[in-house]
């Protein structure tokens, strides 16, 4: 009896073991957790902590933000990820593809780098893609075609590049297409018939347009910013419906516009920025063909047009009967011209010809004994200025300079204090400019601007001054157009090849924002390299606002400052919001145009002149010797590199850049806060930054001492508007100090920054 009790409890426990290990079993994390644990594993940082409740020890990840789950065979399976406006920085997982139900995956808004991996287009059941807003880059795999139950896919504002896929075309279901802004190239395929809205704007895309393009169920398409050639077929626009929206603006279309209704409904704006493009509903008319302009029975048929164009008699006084009309005994046939007519008018041609050709050798020859000679007047610029600047004597060797001879005696003399800007010169070539006459390549980057390089080397043009150890010129060319232009010397350029000086050029001009300066293009040759951007007439933040110890107070009204400062601030946003960094924010690269409006220049500078990002090397690349010694004497200060580094105006080499600058390798955004603090500083008080000691500024907790003083840092000449707006300055004192915060985690956003500054001017 006791055995079989023994063996009924050895049975109980087997039994409860098993239990135990089922148990177990059910309560680990299923396979879509465990994958999505690899994607948290590739993010690098997660400041709003978006992911801290993604564990391991989890049964399910149902409840883990941005997941959402569905019952499908009796379980709860993964799909939907939604993770957008996260500020994850990292890379995208394959294993993300692996989640077998996925359907949705919104990863849009974020920091995310490096390549889509192809296990994203095998998800058999995925419906919506957003990657939107990120830094993704590499080429979309032919195998998206796979994708059939997709229906939204958005890559926009990125750096991808490659050709569209033509398998992209082709599916069925997809009806919302976006990959604007990034870097693809290649023709525009042909299909999309079940695509609603495709948006393939500010891209590469070259070639002409296709035939058989989209279907009646497209509403909008913006294929603006290219470089699309080439006629607009007759049929490109017929399947689409009348009132579809259709922007094709900016690129270099050519000849007439179909008379279809897609396109005859449009506005202007939506087919503007082609020049060579013409017809309704533009306001420019189609120049009517020559053959046209003859009556219709002038010429026969079947003859060509120089042997039309010949006369059919040589009789200039035909004989008419009484009526007027020509006699019809009198009429010859079409054929009757003699053959020794004939001769004499073939030799009279070649003796033309031959007239010319001597004329052309003439010219040929007196133009070369005049470049043979040796050039003379190749002007050395010898300011005092620019040797602080730039610490040597600079030479001209892209242009010489065709001036009288009292201004070149005075230009090149080495101890003359004579300033050489603003002196009108007429840009001519040196011999080594020949070499860029003959080698160099003019390229266009914005898709509208007509320029020549001819017209470009001929243009009179004035020196504006140097920057960076470059001359930069005002070109005006001979239609009024004017560009700055800046020479850069082969010494001064880290990017040798032509292809990767091309991509930053094409990568900044992409930047378009009404408070950033336009790149339109720039000339490539062996041994220079010359830049061209909008002039901006009306001076910097410099010379406008910022008055000299001693000088009398500016008139620039509070309102107009805060103008200035929210100009600065939207220019700078959009940099950020394109992931892109400034890097040197300063008051000379502030501009005004013809309204008065500051616009933001030098964007990305650093990335052509050195190959890369604000850093101690560009410091003493191109500081002044007065720059070098404080950054040395402040590097012998600083001892211990983990300590932050002070911001006082007395021991900061440069004042407009960040503390940690000194300190960092790659780009940072809130480097771009710190400069514009110290900007809006400075546009409120009206002084410079050494002047104002803001390391020695402490926080005021008491609201009076404040008060007490901004009235004694604010400018003189708008105290007397502060009585009634003291809460606005008060505020914009508060967030310049913000900003220039020397710990980069207490700055704001520039969006917050922004958001604030336009609350104070509705206030």
């Amino acid at each position: 009896m006791s055995f079989n009790s023994r063996n009924l409890h050895l049975g109980c426990k087997v039994l409860f073991f098993h239990f135990v290990l089922l148990l177990l079993r059910s309560f680990a994390l299923n396979p879509d957790g465990v994958l999505l644990l690899s994607f948290k594993y590739s993010i690098l940082s997660d400041p709003l902590l978006v992911l801290e409740n993604w564990k391991y020890s989890d049964v399910s990840p149902c409840s883990w933000n941005g997941v959402t789950c569905t019952k499908i065979g009796g379980k709860f399976r993964v799909t939907s990820l939604v993770l957008s406006q996260s500020k994850l920085l990292g890379s995208i997982s394959e294993e993300l593809g692996m989640i077998e139900h996925l359907r949705e995956l919104d990863l849009s808004n974020n920091l995310l780098n490096g390549s889509v991996p192809d296990s994203i287009f095998n998800a058999s059941e995925s419906q919506v893609i957003s990657l939107a807003s990120n830094v993704i880059s590499g080429e979309l795999s032919e195998s998206i075609g796979e994708l059939k139950t997709l229906q939204l896919l958005n890559l926009s504002d990125n750096a991808f590049g490659g050709s569209v896929p033509k398998s992209l075309a082709s599916l069925k279901n997809l009806t919302f297409i976006s990959l604007r802004s990034n870097y693809f190239s290649g023709e525009v395929p042909s299909g999309f018939q079940s695509v609603q809205i495709l948006d393939l704007s500010s891209n590469l895309l070259n070639g002409s347009l296709p035939d058989g393009f989209g279907g009646d169920s497209l509403k909008y398409l913006n294929l603006s910013y290219n470089k699309i050639s080439g006629t607009i077929p007759p049929e490109f626009a017929k399947k689409i419906p009348a009132n579809s929206t259709i922007d094709l603006s900016f690129n270099n279309l050519t000849g007439s516009i179909p008379q279809s209704l897609a396109l005859l409904n449009q506005k202007p704006e939506s087919l503007s920025g082609n020049s060579d493009l013409c017809g309704k509903p533009l306001k420019i008319i189609c120049p009517i063909p020559s053959s046209l302009s003859n009556p219709p029975n002038s010429t026969t048929s079947s003859s060509t047009p120089a042997i039309a164009a010949i006369p059919k008699t040589i009789d200039t006084n035909p004989k008419t009967n009484s009526s007027g009309t020509p006699n019809a005994s009198q009429n010859k046939p079409p054929n009757s011209l003699k053959p020794s007519s004939i001769a004499g008018i073939v030799v009279g041609d070649i003796a033309g010809v031959g007239i010319l050709v001597a004329i052309v050798l003439l010219v040929y020859q007196q133009r070369k004994k005049r470049d043979d000679k040796p050039t003379e007047n190749v002007i050395k610029i010898t300011s005092k200025q620019e040797d602080k600047e730039i610490g040597k004597k600079s030479i001209i060797p892209c242009f010489w300079l065709a001036i009288d001879d009292q201004e070149t005696s005075e230009a090149t003399s080495s101890d003359s204090d004579q300033e050489i800007d603003n002196k009108k010169t007429k840009i001519e070539m040196t011999t080594q400019n020949e070499n860029l006459r003959k080698e160099g390549r003019l390229v266009t980057v914005d898709g509208e601007t007509r320029l020549e390089l001819e017209a470009l080397l001929t243009s009179s043009a004035y020196i504006l001054g140097t920057s960076r150890g470059s001359i930069v010129y005002r070109a005006v060319l001979e239609d009024g157009r004017a560009y700055a232009v800046r020479r850069i010397g082969i010494g001064e350029c880290a990017l040798e090849r032509m292809k990767d000086f091309e991509n930053q050029v094409k990568t900044i001009a992409k930047i378009r924002h009404p408070n950033l300066v336009r790149i339109r293009g720039f000339c490539w040759g062996m041994d220079e390299k010359l830049l061209i951007c909008d002039y901006v007439p009306n001076g910097s933040l410099t010379n406008l606002c910022y008055r000299r110890t001693g000088s009398s107070p500016l008139s620039l009204a509070l309102e107009a400052r805060l103008k200035i400062a929210r100009g600065i601030a939207r220019g700078i946003a959009f940099i950020h919001d394109k992931k892109h960094v400034h890097g040197n924010i300063k008051p000379s690269n502030i501009l005004f145009n013809s309204d008065m409006e500051p616009v933001i220049t030098d964007l990305g500078l650093d990335r052509i002149l050195y190959n890369t990002t604000t850093n101690n090397f560009n410091l003493r690349a191109n500081g002044s010797s007065r720059q070098l010694a404080n950054l040395n004497q402040h590097e012998q200060q600083q001892q211990d590199p983990h300590l932050p580094l002070s911001s006082s105006g007395g021991t900061h080499p440069m004042p407009y850049q960040a503390p940690e600058w000194f300190q960092s390798i790659q780009p940072n955004l809130k480097c771009d806060v710190y400069s514009f603090g110290i900007v809006l500083l400075e546009l409120l008080s009206g002084r410079s930054v050494s002047d104002l000691d803001i390391g020695q500024w402490p926080q005021c907790d008491d609201v009076e001492e404040e008060r007490i003083r901004v009235m004694r840092v604010a400018d003189v000449a708008i105290r007397s508007e502060i009585e009634n707006k003291e809460h606005v300055i008060l505020g914009c004192f508060r967030l310049g100090l913000a900003c220039a915060s020397p710990l980069p985690l207490k700055r704001p956003s520039m969006k917050e920054a922004l958001h604030i500054l336009d609350k104070m001017a509705r206030s």
